[in-house]
């Protein structure tokens, strides 16, 4: 039991503490979004359309760069 409350005690510490634990995209996972989205611009199902897009949004939301972000918030309310 107080191994498991230990274990809760570092995982509450860890979280409030600042640690950063966003997953990060960089622009060659950004690039292969957009070369998904191209394609599947190319006579795939509308499904595959949206996932693509969907993908590229959440890769452009997760870059450090702000006009990245800027551009995947843009899409997603594009979405709505």
């Amino acid at each position: 039991m107080e191994a498991k409350m230990g274990n809760f005690f570092d995982s509450v510490t860890a979280f409030f503490g600042g640690g950063d634990h966003i997953p990060w995209c960089d622009r060659d996972t950004i690039s292969d979004c957009e070369r998904e989205v191209a394609e599947a611009a190319n006579g795939a199902s509308d499904e595959a359309k949206n996932e693509s897009i969907m993908r590229l949004s959440w890769a452009l939301v997760h870059s450090r760069q702000p006009e990245d972000v800027q551009r995947g918030i843009a899409m997603l309310e594009g979405q709505n």
